[in-house]
């Protein structure tokens, strides 16, 4: 088994769900993150600020959203297939992909392991 980690920008989050849905992946766990890749982010000053203000504030951290999911070893590449189908348009900040390894998976209510407890 392993946990996928996907982090992407708000915007593609119900594409990317519901292409994982539409591929029968329904189960995983979201969460917004703040974070950076390489480069910091810049922006000018709009709301709140004076017509003309021309001030530059640099932004370590940038708004994404963080799925993770835990699949068969078979389902691997097919899971990230579909989230670079949906979030890869060549630029940065489209997001970043982490394959995880998982020990065990124990399902609470009936005690079930392993791959069994996944669905």
């Amino acid at each position: 088994m392993k946990e996928i980690q996907i982090i992407i920008r708000p915007n593609f989050y119900f594409k990317t769900k519901k292409a994982l849905a539409d591929e029968r992946y329904y189960a995983m766990s979201t969460k917004d993150v703040l974070g950076r890749g390489k480069a910091r982010v810049s922006f000018k000053a709009a709301e709140g600020e004076t017509a003309g203000s021309s001030d530059v504030y640099e932004n370590v951290f940038v708004a994404k959203k963080m799925i993770s999911i835990v699949v068969p070893d078979k389902d691997v590449d097919n899971v990230v297939r579909i989230v670079l189908q949906v979030n890869s348009h060549k630029m940065e900040g489209d997001g970043k992909i982490f394959v995880l390894p998982v020990e065990e998976n124990i399902r609470i209510h009936t005690g079930e392991k392993g791959e069994d407890a996944l669905i």
